[in-house]
């Protein structure tokens, strides 16, 4: 059944991959976290406005405030979809975090457990962070997220 929807790459990443991918998802995490905090500094003056402002320039204000927070609703929704595309996905907007779905290599973690060769991860990487450096078998909350692996030679 067709829905007209596009459907999302289904990659598994390696961790050199995800950390490559990093390039592209930086500049598409830079346009969300400034949207996000655009968003949200015009929802705290809405809610001032609809507090303070006099009945006769509300609602003029709040139109204009409304059409301006729809925009950046509509383009959060294109970074998402974008980072989608990837097979990526959000998994928390502040921090903001991309799950990006992996596969593991034969090396021992930092706590000495074996990654198997071609196991299916999901790699975490958050807004602060240099690389992709932790991930998770399922990357739900309830499980934490671990460091990965160190390369040779690092």
């Amino acid at each position: 059944m067709l829905t007209g929807k596009k459907s999302a790459v289904r990659t598994r990443y390696t961790i050199e991959q995800a950390n490559e991918a990093l390039k592209l998802v930086r500049v598409i995490a830079a346009e969300l976290m400034e949207r996000r905090d655009t968003r949200r500094e015009m929802a705290s003056r809405r809610s001032d406005l609809e507090a303070a402002a006099k009945p006769e320039r509300l609602r003029s204000q709040l139109a204009e405030l409304d059409a301006r927070i729809w925009e950046q609703d509509e383009a959060l929704l294109r970074c998402r979809r974008e980072l989608d595309d990837l097979g990526m996905k959000v998994f928390r907007d502040d921090p903001l975090t991309i799950h990006i779905p992996g596969r593991g290599l034969p090396k021992l973690t930092r706590r000495g457990q074996v990654i198997e060769p071609g196991r299916e991860l999901v790699f975490c990487w958050k807004e602060d962070e240099t690389g992709v450096e932790f991930g998770s078998n399922t990357g739900d909350d309830e499980q934490q997220r671990e460091p990965l692996p160190v390369s040779e030679g690092a």
